[in-house]
């Protein structure tokens, strides 16, 4: 079983998958390069020494990234003829994407049509936050958890999930997935405001320049008390977080995007990081943020590791390597930090395991397939 894995969002990257084990990866570039290209895709099938026409099936994640304030996508598909087609040869559109991600039941979908040029694979869309989830489970050594995923909103529904995943039959519930639980999101918001803007491609940059300092005087904002009944804001981190530092002007968005350097609107974060008059104002305001972003990370996977059970966690939360030092154990496992990094790899891998059923839907491997070579 022969399967490729694209990432199309930024980050973006190709992996091939044969029989449950990654044989090849390969990013679009250096510098978080948004989508794929025919050369990026060769390499990962040379490598692992096929043409496209030996692969089974494609599994594709951010099929539609970010998009410029007129709408124009990040990554221009029509450059090196890459589109995705229905059964019915209608291509796969924005809003058949947006209604995928607001049905929490499905985390892929298809089968369409991967078209690249003249050259067409079978392919599946896979859900972004899911991918994180199966990757996670599949990297772990668990034969069954709670694969967890804690990432900023994935721009469409969600800024969290909780599924259980098991090898017995290959099946995955669906525990919690929703937008409640967004400490990731208020941690890169604070790092645009604070003038380091782009977050994603400065991810540890709040984190650093908070240094060791913790603020005890906010920890009632972080989660779950920021939901409890009565809490002002009920939730909003972001709002509440400026009210305590006393920001009086407050910006009309908490973020900026699309999220990288070279695209869509100018840094225009509130401070400027260069200015060293307010670099202790900024710390201050950093170290509040901390507090609470890491006080809710700790508070929510502990609240998971109550029930006794594995815990298997990927997204951008693993980038706070501190944090997942102090919290990692026997029965809990953390991927290797990343930034979008694994997905290519982790949508191939969940399609590989699934497609090891048969038309029976019996089970052609009793257990999960270890990934112990080229690991992303």
């Amino acid at each position: 079983m022969n399967i490729l894995g694209l990432n199309c969002g930024y980050n973006g990257s190709a992996c091939v998958v044969v029989n449950g084990q990654i044989k090849s990866y390969f990013k679009t570039g250096n510098n978080m390069e948004r989508g794929v290209n025919k050369l990026v895709i060769k390499k990962a099938l040379d490598e692992a020494g096929l043409k496209l026409k030996n692969i089974d099936m494609a599994a594709v994640v951010n099929w539609y990234s970010d998009r410029m304030p007129d709408g124009t996508e990040c990554w221009d598909k029509n450059e090196e003829g890459f589109s995705i087609t229905k059964e019915n040869g209608i291509e796969f559109s924005l809003q058949d994407y947006y209604d995928f991600y607001q049905n929490p039941s499905q985390v892929a979908i298809g089968t369409f049509t991967l078209n690249i040029d003249t050259q067409t694979v079978p392919c599946m869309v896979v859900d972004h936050l899911f991918a994180h989830c199966a990757y996670s489970y599949l990297t772990s050594p668990f034969d069954n958890c709670m694969a967890v995923c804690i990432d900023p909103q994935d721009g469409y529904a969600a800024s969290n999930a909780i599924y259980w995943m098991q090898d017995v039959d290959k099946s995955f519930k669906l525990c919690r997935r929703d937008q409640q639980f967004a400490p990731i999101n208020t941690y890169t918001s604070f790092t645009d405001f604070l003038g380091m803007w782009p977050a994603v491609e400065n991810f540890n940059a709040l984190e650093e320049l908070a240094g060791d300092q913790r603020d005890e005087s906010v920890k009632h904002w972080a989660w779950p008390h920021n939901i409890q009944m009565g809490n002002i804001f009920h939730g909003d981190q972001w709002m509440g977080l400026l009210s305590y530092n006393k920001i009086e002007h407050i910006p009309q968005v908490n973020g900026f995007y699309p999220p990288l350097s070279d695209e869509g609107i100018e840094q225009d974060g509130w401070f400027d990081a260069s200015d060293v008059s307010t670099l202790d104002r900024r710390k201050e305001i950093a170290t509040s943020v901390m507090t609470v972003v890491e006080d809710s990370i700790r508070n929510y996977i502990n609240e998971i590791k109550k029930f006794g059970i594995n815990v298997a966690i990927g997204g951008k939360v693993t980038m706070f390597k501190k944090l997942v030092e102090e919290l990692k154990d026997d029965k809990t496992f953390f991927t290797k930090p990343n930034n979008d990094d694994e997905l290519s790899a982790a949508g191939a891998l969940f399609l590989a395991d699934q497609l090891m059923k048969t038309k029976r839907n019996e089970i052609t491997s009793n257990t999960k397939t270890k990934i112990t070579s080229k690991e992303i």
